[in-house]
């Protein structure tokens, strides 16, 4: 019997460890729905081939590039208090 035991243990394969995936940077996306003219649509995809992106990536490129005008910064401290007072 305890042959048979040890026969078994033999047969199992071995567990491959897995590896972690590579740590991406976390990057919080929201889904946004626009409505565009076809003409807009047929243009944002055929810059967006010939760029090599997809078609979020380059509005979100245009959005960077061309919508500097207002900035949205939070300089608060980690909880959000400046000076025990809140922040305005």
């Amino acid at each position: 019997m305890a042959d048979e035991m040890a026969g078994q243990d033999a047969a199992k394969p071995r567990k491959r460890a897995s590896s972690k995936a590579p740590a991406r940077p976390s990057v919080s996306k929201v889904k946004s729905t626009i409505h565009i003219s076809v003409e807009a649509s047929m243009r944002l995809d055929i810059h967006a081939t010939m760029m090599g992106l997809d078609r979020s990536s380059l509005v979100e490129k245009l959005i960077n590039d061309h919508l500097r005008r207002y900035v949205v910064s939070d300089r608060g401290g980690s909880d959000g208090l400046v000076s025990g007072e809140a922040a305005a």
